[in-house]
């Protein structure tokens, strides 16, 4: 039994259903029921592995519909769940598309039509509240911008998901608690960054956001499937994409439960089919619409090196590191040597140049109203996973763990367990069914 797109009700019913028959029906011989598209060239035992972790995954999340890609060493997995969907079925990819915006950024410096070191304010002139921070402050997440997604504008991205949004009246959201610090002396990671990079790159260069990753970041990364609005304010419509569920938010949290057909009763929510929504809800910080397949290409010459001048994978990979703090005037310097010991050990994770980093894979995670969608690469291994569920309620933060889940699953270099990551998933489950009474 599934969800046709169609569909208005009964979505959370069937989204256990679904989930529990999956592992009864992806796998057949050591082959799987899938789309045309999907490609499976990995060990039965790791596929069955994969398709079970998937179905409850969508349990967890109370999803229908889901996407999935894997690459290994010794194989590849990527393929679709759900009624019409595939390994090609287009996915908006939010935060996991985000370090789009700083590999367009690097291109456009190394033919010098800007500087890493450029003020942003000198494309943006008009713009208060920009004093003293660099292109580079914005993928370094060192600009001293707050986040723009306070708490009253995520419950509106959810409960209105087709209200238009200008990407001046959202950066006046983080403005306003702003500076966090001045720029360049501390990280603030935020989605502001991204927005704001943009909308500079836009002013910066007289070109619009989709043009520029058209020719600069897609084509070379060979992005076939992958699209940056022409107008995000009126692109509220993905053909050939999940049915895009959510529940309704209060407190930026999801409503499980409503009154029930009984005075004083209550009974669960089901989550409700969202035909269209805006993209300015996010615009430069996730508005790429694109598939796994494509993502894959994007992270793995992203991190090689292959946007910008050659050689730059180091600026990419490597973790921030603060400044060292200016001397105090009247106190001497240590001398040479003085005051050094054993060398500090040096984190597994942070932030890189656009990146999570998280023991050896790099990637993001991120949510827009109908999906979630995790991407993270080892760019020594070659290793990737790509995941997408189309249940937004869950979070960044769910999809994130699924995709770690599925890293330890298939071998990647993680000092994880599957079942630690397993067991983080499912403290992270929303709107869970109450438990059937134990029988007598």
């Amino acid at each position: 039994m599934t969800v046709t797109r169609t569909r208005r009700a009964g979505v959370a019913g069937l989204s256990l259903l679904a989930a529990l028959s999956m592992g009864l029906t992806a796998c057949t011989d050591g082959g799987f029921v899938g789309g045309s598209e999907d490609v499976n060239t990995i060990d039965a035992g790791t596929a069955a592995s994969i398709d079970e972790t998937i179905a409850t995954a969508l349990q967890l999340s109370q999803s229908t519909e889901a996407v999935v890609g894997i690459w290994t060493s010794s194989g590849e997995y990527v393929r679709g769940y759900g009624e019409g969907v595939s390994a090609t079925t287009s996915i908006r990819a939010a935060q996991a598309s985000q370090p789009v915006m700083c590999a367009l950024l690097l291109d456009l410096a190394a033919d010098g039509t800007l500087a890493l070191d450029r003020a942003v304010s000198e494309d943006l002139p008009r713009q208060v509240g920009l004093e003293g921070i660099t292109y580079g402050d914005l993928c370094n997440a060192t600009s001293g911008l707050a986040e723009f997604k306070v708490a009253s504008l995520v419950d509106i991205f959810v409960n209105n998901p087709t209200r238009q949004w200008s990407d001046r009246e959202l950066l006046a959201h983080a403005l306003a608690r702003s500076p966090l610090s001045e720029p360049g002396l501390e990280q603030h990671v935020s989605d502001t960054g991204s927005l704001l990079l943009a909308r500079a790159l836009r002013q910066a260069t007289g070109t619009s956001v989709n043009e520029l990753l058209n020719s600069r970041v897609f084509r070379a990364a060979e992005m076939n499937r992958s699209t940056y609005p022409a107008d995000v304010l009126a692109a509220t419509e993905l053909p050939d994409s999940m049915t895009a569920l959510t529940y309704r938010y209060a407190n930026r949290a999801p409503i499980c439960m409503v009154p029930g057909e009984e005075e004083g009763q209550e009974a669960p929510a089901e989550p409700r089919v969202v035909e269209a929504v805006a993209p300015s809800m996010l615009s430069g910080a996730g508005a790429t619409v694109t598939t796994v397949t494509d993502l894959k290409r994007f992270y793995e010459r992203y991190l090689a090196g292959g946007y910008g001048e050659e050689g730059g994978a180091g600026l990419i990979t490597e973790l921030w590191t603060a400044p060292a703090p200016e001397p105090v005037e009247g106190e001497e310097a240590p001398a040479e040597g003085e005051g050094e010991g054993e060398p500090a050990e040096q984190p597994t994770s942070g932030w890189t140049f656009g990146l999570e980093k998280h023991d050896s894979l790099y990637g993001m995670s991120g949510a827009m109203t109908g999906t979630i969608t995790a991407a993270y690469h080892d760019p020594a291994s070659g290793f990737t996973v790509v995941v997408a569920l189309n249940n937004s309620s869950a979070g960044a933060s769910f999809v994130q763990t699924l995709a770690f889940q599925l890293a330890a699953l298939s071998g990647a270099n993680v000092p994880w367990s599957a079942e630690d990551q397993a067991a983080a998933l499912s403290e992270k489950a929303i709107c869970q069914p109450p438990a059937e009474p134990a029988s007598e």
